[in-house]
């Protein structure tokens, strides 16, 4: 295998797990994952999750979901980033810092919440019955390209309850 197949295969992984993790958090926080697919771009993968969320969903659960997904690709890296510093993870941080600032006093405190939230998650995520949620979550992607609400639901119940 070539550098650049390795590459390739290394970034689809990465991308899988990432989606993976947005899945699993929206499932656990009782969001419908309308959808989430990983397709092959000219400059890499790109991944997407579509949710629908209940109307008495909560910001928390809604933050923990967007930044899971860095948080799984964090966790598979074996490298804490901080993710407001990653360009791939850009749209996750301004769509968690969104949901955030209008709760909070300052810019510092949001970035504490978020923060906090962040380090909660790593913690959570690695555990062995959450990281195996999500590997179970990104072998289907893997396989499929798109998976929806229910076949993610199976895995996430299997696991997690």
């Amino acid at each position: 295998m070539n550098q650049k197949t390795m590459d390739e295969e290394t970034e689809r992984e990465r991308t899988l797990y990432h989606e993976a993790g947005h899945c699993v958090m929206a499932v656990v926080s009782g969001a419908w994952v309308e959808r989430a697919s990983v397709e092959p771009e000219e400059d890499g993968f790109h991944g997407l999750v579509d949710i629908r969320w209940p109307r008495d969903s909560n910001r928390i659960d809604q933050i923990s979901v967007a930044l899971a997904g860095p948080v799984a690709e964090m966790i598979i890296r074996s490298e804490p980033f901080h993710p407001g510093l990653i360009p791939e993870w850009a749209h996750d941080w301004k769509q968690a810092w969104a949901l955030c600032r209008p709760g909070c006093p300052s810019d510092r405190e949001c970035l504490r919440r978020i923060e906090t939230i962040v380090a909660k998650l790593y913690q959570m995520l690695s555990q062995d019955r959450w990281w195996a949620a999500i590997a179970a979550v990104s072998d289907l992607l893997d396989a499929h390209d798109e998976i929806e609400h229910e076949t993610i639901a199976y895995e996430v119940t299997s696991w997690l309850d």
